[in-house]
């Protein structure tokens, strides 16, 4: 710890519970569609999600969904995602605080970073990257720790934060080359012996993938997926992918489904490159102001005079992310990828304010300290506002929590229905988790891949719905009964 400094200051508290506050206020009341509403169903059904799982989000997630027993548990994991993105501006707190001894400076920076359009709209919903931004920027603020304090303990810790970030997300991959390069002193400084500790350390966490063969084979083995009697198996939520097999498992924990490696080769090309920059221009002008950003500039030439090592551990963050999100064809909300840098960019504007001002002062004071802290929020004011507009006004949540009510005053009970991804996930969420939609059966999917067992289903069951996008022409194979803004409800004939 540095003299002087107390990460149980009255500002390193406010860093915390000032932006829990905001996200609880504008918090996703119930289900949503989409990957959040499968990220408020999974972890409380101690299901298995889609490739390439998650444990640590699954398995912490049924651990808070179960013992936090209060309001509905799509709220409670929300709630969840909340708390690991207030988290993470405390560490945000930590980090500038640490490079300027101000706690004020850590503040601003915390609340800058926090109250952002991105990061808002996403710490408010249940959302897997909220606790992989967590782990790596624990494995960042320790790793930058142990470079500067040869420190064996702060080294297994950010070991520990990398291997715990790697459990959440694959995406923690692109932090390691951040945190090797900040703990590179400590790394050069360190014996065989520590080394090799630090390294199983941060191979432990990924036992926790064992958790998806394991629990498929049981979930096989006593016949616990509710679509085995229409003659599927693997379904979503329940057992995505059937991962009981060796075969299975490395389907399912690579990806490979989705093709993440050809992302790899596109990076690096010209096109790549240019869809990586257009990326950042759209989530650097959505998120700060020019004003930020030309601190962040100067944050960034401050720390890269005074410390390389951590300026081009930020370079690598800053790259990195947004890069591969803006090649990745498979991925729809590219903008979850760049929390991380975004983390990076408020921490050098934070910087670059603090030398701005201490250039000019040139005296380290109380009031200078609030000058700081003024002068970065003043900057992104005009952001903040409309952040919170964004999390105030938003739709989608109600929408998703109306889908399952809209769908039963429609339909007889015992229906079988047939739902794309994105209204799929509310849908299992009100029949398995509020048991609120009846004996209503649902299979995830693309229709056309069931047409051949629809005859059969129709059989068993009557009727036989498809829940798709309001955009797609049904008219072939069905008759349109419900339409309501981004969805439609049709009976297949």
């Amino acid at each position: 710890m540095l003299r002087g400094t107390d990460a149980g200051s009255l500002s390193g508290w406010v860093a915390f519970a000032g932006p829990l506050a905001f996200y609880i206020a504008t918090l996703t009341p119930g289900v949503a569609f989409w990957d959040i509403g499968e990220m408020q169903t999974v972890p409380y059904l101690l299901g298995i999600p889609h490739p390439t799982g998650f444990p640590l989000f699954v398995l912490g997630g049924w651990c808070f969904s179960h013992l936090f027993a209060i309001g509905e548990p799509a709220w409670r994991l929300s709630l969840f995602s909340a708390i690991c993105s207030a988290g993470s501006a405390w560490l945000l707190w930590f980090f500038v605080r640490d490079v300027t001894r101000s706690g004020l400076t850590g503040l601003a920076a915390a609340l800058a970073f926090s109250l952002g359009d991105i990061v808002w709209t996403r710490a408010i919903r249940a959302d897997v990257h909220d606790l992989a931004l967590f782990c790596t920027a624990l494995a960042l603020v320790a790793a930058r720790r142990a470079g500067e304090t040869r420190s064996p303990r702060a080294l297994a810790i950010a070991a520990l934060a990398c291997g715990l970030g790697l459990a959440t997300h694959p995406i923690a991959l692109f932090a390691i080359p951040c945190a090797l390069i900040f703990a590179w002193p400590a790394l050069r400084a360190a014996t065989a012996g520590e080394l090799a500790r630090a390294f199983a350390i941060g191979l432990a966490p990924l036992a926790l993938y064992a958790y998806f063969p394991l629990r498929s084979a049981f979930v096989e083995a006593h016949l616990l997926d509710p679509n085995y009697d229409l003659g599927l198996s693997g379904s979503a939520l329940f057992d995505d992918g059937s991962p009981a097999s060796f075969a299975g498992f490395w389907r399912y924990a690579t990806g490979a489904a989705f093709l993440p490696g050809r992302t790899f080769g596109t990076i690096v090309s010209l096109p790549g490159l240019a869809r990586a920059a257009g990326l950042w221009h759209a989530i650097g002008l959505e998120e700060f102001s020019i004003v930020t950003l030309v601190f962040a500039a100067v944050g960034f030439a401050t720390v890269a005079f005074a410390r390389r090592l951590v300026a081009c551990g930020f370079a690598t963050l800053l790259i990195a992310n947004v890069a591969f999100a803006a090649n990745y064809a498979n991925e729809v909300d590219a903008e979850r990828y760049a929390l991380l840098p975004l983390w990076a960019i408020v921490a050098c504007s934070a910087i670059g304010v603090h030398a701005a001002v201490f250039a000019i002062v040139r005296e380290r004071s109380a009031w200078t300290g609030w000058l700081c802290f003024g002068t970065l929020l003043v900057t992104l004011w005009p952001n903040v506002a409309a952040a919170y507009a964004d999390a105030k006004t938003s739709t989608a949540f109600q929408d998703a929590r109306a889908l399952g009510p809209e769908i039963a005053r429609r339909t007889p009970d015992g229906s079988l229905f047939v739902a794309t991804w994105n209204f799929a996930t509310p849908l299992i969420y009100d029949r398995y988790v509020l048991h609120a939609f009846g004996s209503r059966r649902i299979v995830c999917g693309w229709p056309p891949s069931y047409y051949p067992l629809i005859p059969a289903w129709q059989s068993r069951f009557r009727h036989v719905y498809l829940v798709v996008a309001s955009k797609y022409d049904v008219s072939a194979v069905a008759n349109e009964v419900y339409q309501k803004g981004r969805w439609q409800l049709a009976e297949i004939r």
